[in-house]
């Protein structure tokens, strides 16, 4: 079952325009903006990409993205989409300069998912570290809670 914020063949595709270039005809410069049959990655390819990327970041936060607050998915979505953009721009590579690309997916990849964590943590929700411990709390004590009667 696909996750609410998984994101779309199109979002991936904004950090990697280069990718949706059709292969027909060739040397075709412009850029379709989503993966189709005639790009490479093919759209399957590419979803194939997201799914793993989704699978990436419910991994890093412990298997569930809670829907509120929203913005939280929202950076969930964000994350998969740059890892897959990443593992894509890595998977087919046509030049060196390619690589460097990868580099820097991978990179803002990286800091996105450890940014969801932290948010993720920071609401209370997190499975990483001392999230794991119990949290506790007591109302304030009355006044009167430290005297002896």
């Amino acid at each position: 079952m696909a996750e609410p914020w998984t994101p779309s063949l199109e979002m991936v595709a904004d950090h990697i325009p280069t990718r949706t270039r059709p292969i027909e005809p060739p040397g075709e410069t412009r850029y379709l903006n989503t993966f189709t049959s005639e790009t490479t990655p093919t759209d399957v390819q590419a979803q194939r990409h997201i799914e793993d990327a989704v699978v990436t970041v419910l991994g890093a936060v412990g298997g569930v993205v809670p829907a509120a607050p929203m913005f939280l998915s929202i950076l969930a979505r964000e994350a998969a989409a740059l890892r897959a953009a990443a593992d894509i721009e890595i998977a087919y590579p046509d030049r060196d300069a390619d690589v460097a690309v990868y580099e820097q997916l991978n990179e803002l990849a990286n800091a996105k998912l450890e940014r969801l964590v932290q948010a993720i943590n920071d609401q209370g929700h997190g499975t990483s570290g001392s999230s794991l411990l119990p949290v506790w709390s007591m109302p304030e004590p009355p006044w009167w809670g430290d005297y002896l009667l």
